[in-house]
């Protein structure tokens, strides 16, 4: 009898144990996210940089093609208001793939960037373009999805870089 109700134990114990069911939210996450970065692209453009921070997490980092990565919210949004003021910055975001599970989302895209120096631009900063791909973490938090980890690499030739140093 002892040895019945062990196994019947065993077997509720185990089966609480088993992978959780997909969670497949990645569709309805995607269009969060394809909604989101067209806001971003206006605010971009627009030089609405507080805006454009207020999809970060407090904690995210941004890691931009040969340069430092920025960490936090706050570092995210000083250096894009000191860039704001140097010219207008064009973005175009393609979302290529989202997968979503849980709190946590994963983004793969490409970008295109415009740069066209303003009336503060540094002596000689000429216009730029670049093409590139991106990863972008997303987390919810308090029903939100916010940027955590966002990593573009550049699709130019290291002899294009090299020139413009």
């Amino acid at each position: 009898m002892c040895r019945a109700r062990c196994g019947i134990l065993f077997l509720a114990l185990i089966s609480g144990c088993r992978a959780p069911m997909a969670d497949d939210q990645s569709a309805t996450v995607r269009e969060i996210i394809e909604n989101y970065n067209a806001h971003l692209a206006r605010w971009y453009a627009a030089g609405h940089m507080d805006s454009v921070a207020s999809l970060f997490a407090v904690d995210a980092r941004q890691m931009g093609p040969n340069t430092d990565p920025l960490e936090g919210r706050s570092e995210i949004l000083e250096f894009w208001e000191q860039v704001a003021g140097l010219g207008s910055w064009t973005f175009e975001l393609k979302t290529q793939e989202v997968t979503a599970y849980g709190p946590l989302a994963v983004e793969r895209g490409t970008y295109t960037l415009h740069f066209a120096p303003g009336a503060e631009a540094l002596p000689g900063m000429a216009a730029s373009a670049d093409t590139g791909n991106y990863i972008v973490q997303w987390r919810r938090e308090d029903g939100r999805w916010l940027i955590v980890n966002d990593i573009a690499t550049s699709q130019r030739s290291i002899d294009s870089v090299c020139e413009l140093q």
